[in-house]
């Protein structure tokens, strides 16, 4: 089994799911008392929010290049970034690492075009849903992403860093969620990207089956599992 070095703390809520998410998936896999080798590094997730509220993506990208650098020397075969936000800067971890980078963006796109699917909604932080770094990732892939209206935009980043990152769940901030999907419905959507680790905590496929949900969190979790089970 390869060692995966999973880059995470962004939030700690998102990446105890990680955690408890690929202990299941390899332990289903392989059966028997087989568990996956994981070496974690869990970020001080103030460093990370200070960057991202201050459009600082300079000094993110060389903190967790750092970090990503000696996940490879404490002996990870390959190396996880347990946030879609700060895909953002993968370059800077790519020029530190010579072992696999298994991209969450990429383990999203390769569901949805098996699907067939090519009008998305978008849900995540607001860098997320808006920033060019993200539209064009997916437009690579020929799909197009539906962002919510700038209010709808802000409040979602808001229920984010306030809320889920802290492992609060609010009926309010669902039922918030729930008219947004309505609305990506009502605009032609075939389905949603849950674009942030954390909204899997607050959205499941059964609160809304009008589109199709994709967990970034789960299928990059797939994508780990994958790797770390093969030869």
């Amino acid at each position: 089994m390869k060692k995966i070095g999973i880059l995470g703390g962004m939030s700690s809520a998102s990446t105890s799911e990680y955690y408890k998410i690929i202990n299941k998936q390899v332990q289903e896999k392989l059966g028997g008392h087989n568990t996956p080798e994981l070496i974690i590094y869990s970020v001080n997730f103030e460093v990370i929010t200070d960057c991202v509220k201050n459009n600082n993506w300079e000094d993110a990208g060389q903190y967790l290049g750092e970090i990503a650098k000696a996940l490879q020397h404490a002996g990870a075969d390959a190396i996880a970034l347990a946030t879609n936000t700060l895909h953002k800067v993968r370059n800077h971890i790519l020029k530190e690492i010579d072992v696999p980078f298994i991209d969450i963006i990429d383990s999203i796109s390769s569901k949805i075009r098996s699907d067939e699917k090519n009008k998305i909604s978008i849900l995540g932080t607001y860098p997320t849903m808006t920033d060019s770094f993200y539209i064009d990732a997916y437009r690579e892939n020929s799909i197009e992403l539906l962002a919510p209206k700038e209010s709808d935009k802000i409040e979602i980043n808001r229920i984010i860093f306030e809320e889920l990152t802290f492992n609060v769940i609010k009926e309010s901030s669902k039922k918030f969620f729930l008219q947004v999907l309505e609305d990506s419905f009502d605009r032609g959507a075939e389905g949603v990207i849950l674009g942030c680790t954390e909204l899997k905590l607050i959205l499941k496929q059964e609160d809304f089956k009008k589109l199709c949900f994709y967990d970034s969190l789960h299928l990059h979790c797939e994508e780990i599992v994958q790797l770390a089970c093969s030869t």
